[in-house]
Formats: structure tokens, sequence, C-alpha cells
């Protein structure tokens, strides 16, 4: 018995050891270079200004395509025109689809593949009554209290607009571009991009066109939104999750609710989704969130860092805490959300079917066969059929953290928030990169603007805002980003 229980303390200190090494080894974050700020002087509150000009434009894009107004579109094109005359004068301008727009800063080196970056020209609508809920109106493009004010501030005209303003700054200086630069501003992103940005990304395929590297929405940085590491994260999104949603429908015989069965369809149905929802799909950390995980480690407090160092032991524990919560549970599975419920005609008549919708945000690990699968399977009742109810989208590839693309992201992320710790992350919604999958391996997601609790629900949300700081950093950010991926020198 003494051998074995020395044979255990042998045991647990050798594991001891190569978890504290394994930690220390982490001990500080490492230490990159850091993209050298502009020289170029910035006007923010200018930017700010204009960045309130633009938000006036009710450029909304609604589910129904016949409700959005495209004179808002033109108007805010002929803006933009105006507004940015030497980037206009230095970029080729093609309108796409009616409203989209694609500029193309030619470069001097026609070896080289070009550089996209993007944005999009569309917001989504302000729910109806909510108006008067809002500090300043919606569309108002107000700059008070070190702010802009109104819809698209954060989604996603500030990164629009942004972009323009340090374009027009190079081209106004007579910036002669080694590299191609372009930029894709879709005008039905908030939809899906059909008519958008998937047009264009077709129209590159179609010209034979190969982008070096694809910058979009996504990531942001994070002020304090980390649980257990303090300060600013710059999270670069490397993909992307899917999207579908089924259809689930109970049928039953209907009749007169003062005779009903032991179980309606309104019943069946709320049971079908009460056991989906008990069954969530298989977690892991594994891709962007093993790789988001390792990059935070040398920012922990100790004791979290010894247990992200050491994923191979503590794994199930990280896991664990990571689906206490919705934002990173959604790192690590496929979701599930009902999102809407139908049934009955009358408040007294039993109805014959009873419908559901449920929406899944697919991780790069599943398909569209794995969610049906899935769904059947947790529900077990043949009576409740599973459709699927529009065309959905697969997971993105996942893009490489060693690409020139990345590491020029990271450098101008590290030149523009010093101190942010800098890791790539899955996207959890849709963004409109996903259309040039078949023309670039090396797609990622940041808009440059720091955002920190209480933030996030402005997204979409009543209020939504950005400081007037945040305007000239994402300036700055995209004249360096701008100036570094033109020269050709990556």
């Amino acid at each position: 018995m003494k051998k074995i229980l020395a044979g255990l303390g042998a045991l647990v200190l050798v594991l001891a050891a190569i978890v504290l090494v394994r930690t220390f080894m982490v001990a500080a974050p490492e230490s990159r270079e850091a993209a050298k700020e502009s020289d170029i002087a910035i006007d923010g509150e200018a930017a700010a200004r204009r960045l309130g000009e633009a938000i006036q434009f009710k450029t909304i894009s609604h589910q129904i395509p016949s409700q959005s107004k495209g004179e808002e579109f033109v108007k805010f094109r002929d803006w933009l025109e105006a507004t940015y005359p030497a980037f206009h004068a230095a970029a080729t301008r093609e309108i796409v689809s009616d409203y989209s727009l694609l500029f193309t800063w030619k470069g001097s080196d026609e070896s080289l593949d070009p550089v996209l970056l993007m944005s999009h020209i569309d917001v989504v609508p302000v729910i109806p009554g909510s108006e008067g809920s809002w500090e300043h109106p919606p569309f108002s493009g107000t700059v008070a209290d070190g702010f802009i004010w109104g819809r698209g501030t954060i989604d996603n005209k500030g990164s629009l607009i942004a972009m323009v303003e340090a374009a027009e700054m190079l081209a106004a200086q007579g910036l002669k571009p080694k590299r191609t630069i372009m930029f894709a501003f879709g005008h039905d992103e908030e939809v899906g991009g059909p008519q958008g940005n998937q047009v264009i990304g077709q129209l590159m395929k179609e010209r034979g066109i190969r982008l070096h590297f694809v910058a979009d929405e996504g990531g942001i940085v994070a002020d304090n939104l980390m649980p257990g590491i303090e300060g600013k994260v710059a999270l670069i999104g490397i993909a992307e999750k899917g999207y579908i949603s089924l259809t689930l429908t109970a049928h039953a015989q209907g009749g007169h609710s003062s005779m009903p069965p032991r179980e309606t369809a309104v019943g069946t149905l709320a049971k079908a989704i009460d056991r989906l929802q008990k069954k969530p799909f298989e977690g892991g950390i594994e891709g962007p969130a093993a790789q988001m995980i390792d990059a935070l480690a040398p920012h922990a407090p100790f004791l979290q860092r010894m247990v992200f160092a050491n994923r191979w032991l503590f794994g199930p524990m990280i896991e664990n805490l990571m689906s206490a919560s919705p934002t990173s549970d959604a790192q690590l599975r496929t979701t599930i959300a009902p999102t809407m419920l139908r049934a009955g005609l009358k408040e007294n008549v039993l109805p014959t079917s009873a419908t559901g919708i449920v929406n899944f945000r697919i991780h790069p690990r599943n398909d569209f066969d794995d969610v049906v699968d899935h769904v059947t399977e947790a529900i077990d009742d043949p009576t409740v059929t599973v459709e699927i109810s529009n065309p959905g989208r697969l997971p993105s590839t996942v893009s490489p953290t060693e690409s020139e693309g990345y590491t020029l992201l990271e450098r101008h992320v590290r030149g523009a928030f010093p101190g942010a710790a800098v890791a790539p992350n899955l996207v959890v919604g849709g963004t409109d990169s996903r259309h040039y999958g078949e023309v670039s391996d090396n797609i990622y997601r940041f808009i440059p603007i720091v955002l920190g609790p209480g933030d996030t629900a402005r997204f979409h949300g009543t209020n939504e805002r950005i400081t007037v700081e945040n305007m000239e950093k994402a300036v700055r950010f995209y004249v360096g980003l701008i100036e570094d991926a033109t020269s050709g020198a990556q």
C-alpha cells in the first residue's frame, strides 16, 4: 500500500510540475510587433459630423424587399460622392444591383492580389413604438456628449465612413498604391446580402480575381467583456457560424375547447420544443475557440492562466465555465433558439396544428443534416414534422492566423489599441464576407471600435451610438491599414 501511495504521490507531483511549467511558459503576454501609427493629422470631430450626416439617410433593409426605399440608397450614394471627391477620383466605382457599391483603387503592380475592405450601407429598422425611448432621434445623427447617436453608428456605417475618411485623406495626399485595394459596400447585408455582396463576390469569381485578404465587420475591441480578463481584448473573427431555421409542426384532431383531449396540438408542440432545448448540441473546445483561449491565456490571472494553459487537463472545466454564459457557449456549439409560434384561429377552437420556428446558428463542425438529425432525435415524436424553412447557409471555412492578412491586421490592432490583448474568435452572427469564400482563403472580421458593458445591447437596439474617440481611432486604424496593405511589402 505504501508503494502505491508513494507512486500516486509521485504521479501527482509530476502532474503538478507539468501544469506549473506550462503555466509559466505563458506567464507574460507574448511580445508582438505593433504597427506605427500614421502621422497624418485626423480631425475626429469632423469625421464624427460626417458620420452623423450619413446616419440621416434611412437606408433600411426590410425583410419584405418592397418596403425598402431605394431612393434613400441613391441619396446616400450621391452624398458619398460629393463628400469624398478625392477618393472617387482615385478609385473607379461600379454600381451593383442598383444600390451596392464596388470601388477599385488600382495598384501599379498587377501581379499582386488585391485587398478587399468591406462594410454595408443598410441598417435594420427601428422597432415601431420605441422611438420615444431614444435619447436622440434614431436617424438624426446627433453628435452630443462625446457620442454620435443613431441607427447604424455601430452596425455598420461607422466602419464604412471611417474607411472612406481614411481613403479620402490618402488620396488627397497623392497615395499611389502598389497593390490594388477594393472596397465593397453592400446594400442588403441585413437580409443576407443576396443582391449585394453575393453578386459582387460572383463578379469577382467570373473576372478571375483572387483576393490577398478580406476585412469585414465582426469582432470588436471588447473592454472588460471577457470573463476573467481585465481590460481590452481585440477579437478578430477567423470564421463565422452557419444559419438555418426549421419548422416544427404538431398535428391534432381539433374541435371545441370545452371538450379538449389530454394533449392538444399546442401541448404536443410545447413538449417537442422543451425536449429539444433540454438536449443541446455537443460542444467542444476546438478550432477558433481553442485558438482564442490560447491567445488569452497570457493575459489571464494566475489561476485562470493555469487552467487555460493546460486545456489537456482542464478542458471539461473550461467548457463548463464557458457553457454557463450564452455569449461564450455560442463559441462551443450549434445553438438552438425557438423564435416564433403560431396556432389557432379562435380562443375556444382547438387548433388542428401548431407550428414553431426554431433558429440554429451552426458551428463549423456541423452541417444541415446534423441539425435535422439532432432535432428529429431530440423530439422523438413521429406526430411532429420537421421541415427546413429557409435555404440557410453553411458555416464558413476557418481562415488561418499565420497568413500575411491576419498578421497585418493584428499589427495595426496592436498599434491602434496599445495594451489590448488580440485573439482570434468565431463570429456567431453572419456577415457579407461569407460571399467571398470562393475568391479568398483569408477572410477576417473586425471593426476597430471599443465597446464595453452595456454597449453590446445597442447592436440593432435602442440608443445605438459610438464615441467620437472611437471614430477618430477607426479612421486612424484604416489610414495605417490601407497604407500598409497597398505597399505590397507584406
